[in-house]
């Protein structure tokens, strides 16, 4: 695909935004509505196919204010598929943390926005099961303002569709769910609060809840210890704060 190339007669290619493992991103113009969309368009359907189907039928079924909203999904010419959602400007929540941690007032009103996106995907038996810093995006910087990205791994009902190989882990190290880093099959809602809890702790402290030199250390870690106190890094935190981030 190049600039000026038209997909389904409605978005028309702008620029490359970025390129990964699974395909590329890029800035389009929305002909039905004159704004700018986010594609996402696929390199290897064969092997990723089933994780990016699944992330575009997730998110057609999703509508709230903190969820990144879809626009259309479907397939190329080509046969690769392709996923439209509203395009965003601003940084993510990784991103700006690097600048050092939230206020609490800041961190809190964070969590309980995410919280509520969070909820509504619950009501509907999907489990997102990769909440961190850098899939939380601060629309122009603003908290108020935050989006929940990237369902590609999200798990929806009691089903589940084979996204990678048989017992490997779901998820990021440092923010997963103890339940995730054991592999274990059904993974349920408090996975994602589990995660929300990590990223408060974050946002409050300035730095992540579980740290370590590789993968493995932090898993090892998130599996033999027991979690940090927010209240132990933070002491002029309220109790009641602290107990909500280790809920």
């Amino acid at each position: 695909m190049r600039t000026g190339d038209v997909v389904n007669d409605r978005f028309v290619l702008q620029r490359c935004t970025g390129a990964g493992g699974m395909g590329t991103v890029w800035q389009a113009l929305d002909r039905t509505t004159g704004n700018a969309a986010a594609l996402k368009l696929l390199r290897d359907p064969t092997r990723d196919g089933p994780r990016f189907i699944r992330e575009a039928k997730i998110l057609e079924k999703l509508s709230h204010p903190h969820v990144v909203r879809y626009l259309e999904s479907g397939m190329l010419l080509t046969g690769e598929p392709y996923l439209a959602m509203e395009w965003l400007d601003g940084e993510d929540l990784a991103a700006r943390l690097t600048r050092g941690g939230l206020t609490l007032e800041a961190a809190l009103d964070l969590t309980r926005r995410v919280a509520e996106a969070l909820g509504a995907a619950h009501a509907r038996g999907i489990v997102h099961r990769d909440i961190k810093p850098s899939n939380l995006f601060l629309v122009n910087g603003e908290i108020a303002q935050v989006k929940v990205l990237d369902f590609g791994i999200a798990r929806h009902g009691e089903t589940s569709v084979q996204l990678t190989q048989t017992n490997s882990i779901l998820g990021t190290p440092g923010y997963m769910a103890p339940e995730q880093a054991r592999g274990e099959k059904s993974i349920g809602p408090q996975a994602d609060i589990f995660s929300l809890g990590t990223v408060l702790f974050e946002c409050v402290t300035g730095q992540p809840a579980f740290q370590g030199t590789h993968a493995m250390a932090l898993l090892a870690k998130l599996l033999l210890e027991e979690p940090p106190r927010l209240v132990d890094v933070r002491p002029n935190v309220l109790p009641a704060v602290s107990d909500l981030c280790e809920q």
